[in-house]
């Protein structure tokens, strides 16, 4: 498989070996949404306007995903900021299809369960956990100091601190540390400005939806 993207890697981090999410779904689909976002950022085929995300270069990727996202926001009636991005992709649809493009890629298989027996519910159990692993390890290297982040690390690194999934990945981390990757000169200041939108886009999409399923059930 070729070189992972953005939400390929969030996605494989926050799936257990067993299939499983390892986070609630609102959180997933938001975080999700921002690392296609980021991608696109880092890609340099989107970028901000003022507060509003703007299609940069409408070149294809290569990647059907990201390209069909930035399909969408170069359709668009009328230019969006990254919240309202965020909220718009961060859907089941996109989940399925990088999904659907990490079990092409022989990443992941795919398994049809019914949850209590009952509700059919669609697992992505491990097939090749390798490219996994190497993710895992360059992380790992870049959170204990043993190398400098490339961009698309320091990217998926901002995105598990965004949505508060770093620290159950990979332990104990230092905030400092954290802050300084985010805020690094591995990327140029449009596209880290691209990405703190996102990050915040990415808060607060989990905080309403968490707000919203809290009021829902109370």
């Amino acid at each position: 498989m070729a070189e992972l993207t953005v939400p390929q890697a969030f996605a494989l981090l926050l799936t257990d070996a067993d299939g499983r999410r390892a986070t609630d779904a609102q959180t997933f689909d938001a975080g999700l949404a921002g690392a296609v976002l980021a991608d696109l950022a880092l890609r340099g085929a989107v970028s901000l306007e003022g507060k509003d995300v703007r299609v940069v270069d409408g070149s294809t990727t290569g990647d059907p995903v990201l390209d069909g996202v930035l399909g969408t926001i170069a359709a668009a009636g009328a230019p969006r900021k990254a919240k309202w991005w965020v909220s718009r992709l961060g859907k089941r649809q996109l989940r399925d299809d990088v999904f659907a493009s990490l079990v092409a890629g022989g990443l992941l298989s795919e398994e049809q369960r019914k949850t209590l027996g009952i509700f059919p519910s669609t697992a992505y159990p491990e097939r090749d956990g390798g490219p996994e692993a190497l993710l895992r390890s360059s992380i790992a290297d870049v959170l204990a100091t043993r190398s400098a982040p490339t961009p698309s690390t320091a990217a998926v690194i901002a995105l598990l601190d965004a949505t508060n999934t770093l620290r159950k990945q990979f332990g104990k981390v230092d905030k400092a540390l954290v802050r300084e990757i985010t805020s690094g000169n591995w990327a140029s200041p449009a596209v880290k400005a691209v990405l703190e939108e996102i990050q915040m886009a990415a808060v607060m999409a989990i905080v309403a939806a968490t707000t919203a399923t809290t009021a829902s059930t109370s």
